[in-house]
């Protein structure tokens, strides 16, 4: 079953599964299921649901183990999917102001981190303006976001298919 709901949809779309007593083999519910709220409102009948929220704090990249322990120290847990995304959205426009060395519309230039998948690095011209940029995939695995996707960062493998709500 495949879903891009709102968090409060998207638990109650799991919620009538189970009283339904429907159980696809996987679930995939992007945007619902991305915040520590889901588990904490839908315990174990949340397990299994696929999130892809283009993050996950066990992924390795530039920044993400000194991220993800500033995250923990501060919230006692580790990031969540949105942490990521969030704090490169702001070095992003750091980067593009400093290069820009203003913030007048007229004279900013907007960088891109990312590799264009026409070989080209970040600044150099492109006739393309597509970027490749690195999916997550994660899955509610016994009350935790475990990466599931890419392999080989993956924390747990990807856990298929789902238990029928009675016996999780």
């Amino acid at each position: 079953m495949f879903g891009i709901p709102t968090p409060p949809d998207g638990m109650t779309i799991i919620k009538q599964m189970k009283e339904l007593g429907y159980t696809p083999k996987l679930t995939v519910l992007i945007r619902a299921s991305d915040s520590p709220p889901w588990t904490k409102n839908l315990g174990k009948d949340g397990d299994y649901t696929v999130l892809a929220a283009g993050w996950h704090h066990a992924m390795r990249a530039p920044g993400v183990k000194e991220l993800n322990e500033a995250h923990e120290k501060k919230y006692g847990r580790p990031a969540d999917p949105i942490v990521g995304p969030a704090y490169a959205c702001v070095q992003i426009l750091a980067a593009a102001i400093s290069k820009a060395g203003s913030t007048d519309q007229g004279r900013s230039a907007t960088p891109c981190p990312h590799r264009h998948d026409d070989g080209h690095r970040a600044g150099e011209v492109s006739p393309r303006r597509h970027r490749i940029v690195q999916a997550a995939f994660a899955q509610w695995q016994n009350g935790k976001q475990e990466l599931v996707w890419p392999k080989e960062f993956a924390t747990a493998p990807l856990a298929y298919p789902a238990p029928p709500f009675a016996k999780r």
